[in-house]
């Protein structure tokens, strides 16, 4: 069976370094949250302590994400809530701020969708 699973990644507090630029839209309230990920996966990877979040940047006129790199920030408590009749659950990863020098590694992508549609015509 299919779970929802929400990871959230935020702070351990909402002062913690970057605080003035961390901002929920449209309102730009001020939030500790730094990333999160929705996964349907039957088994989806949960966030361990010592991981590290992820960065993401493009080198491509279209915008799509081409090279990834280690963030700067390290899970260092994991809390989970499961509700096992709704198939759902949350991990929320508490981290601090440990600042290295990316290494960015390219970003291996699959075809897209039009592409993909081609194939299957060709068939």
């Amino acid at each position: 069976m299919t779970t929802e699973t929400w990871i959230v990644y935020k702070t351990e507090n909402r002062n913690d370094y970057g605080w003035e630029e961390r901002m929920l839209m449209p309102r730009e309230s001020l939030t500790n949250i730094l990333w999160e990920n929705w996964s349907n996966q039957e088994k989806p990877t949960i966030p361990q302590i010592g991981d590290r979040t992820r960065n993401y940047k493009s080198e491509s006129e279209k915008g799509f994400t081409t090279h990834s790199s280690d963030g700067d920030w390290v899970v260092t408590r994991v809390e989970q809530f499961i509700s096992p009749e709704l198939g759902k659950q949350i991990f929320v990863c508490y981290c601090k701020y440990d600042p290295i020098e990316a290494q960015w590694s390219l970003v291996n992508r699959g075809a897209n969708a039009s592409e993909l549609l081609e194939l299957k015509a060709e068939v």
